[in-house]
């Protein structure tokens, strides 16, 4: 992102702008981050995720993530079930941006 200066006030505005993912944003991220392209994301696979994200403890959002959204408790978050809709709601919940 660039830096906005206006020369007429003096003011040197360098903050970047920070949106929301969208919740089509996120599950995009997820999908592509099932690396072996079984549907399903693992635990490293939904870690590396989160450090795409920007995660600075990716470890921990991982184990939260996989109590909120592993429903059957099999030890994936099924890409092809409401496992993806939980995770993606879960994700959205913690506020992660676009910088």
């Amino acid at each position: 992102m660039g830096s906005y200066h206006d020369n007429q006030t003096g003011c040197d505005n360098n903050k970047q702008a920070q949106v929301l993912w969208t919740n089509d944003q996120l599950t995009k991220i997820f999908r592509s981050h099932d690396t072996n392209n079984d549907g399903k994301l693992s635990r490293d696979e939904l870690k590396a995720a989160f450090k795409y994200l920007g995660s600075h403890c990716s470890s921990y959002r991982t184990l939260r993530a996989f109590n909120h959204a592993d429903g059957d408790n099999d030890g994936f978050i099924d890409l092809s079930s409401p496992e993806l809709s939980q995770l993606v709601s879960y994700a959205h919940s913690r506020g992660y941006k676009i910088f």
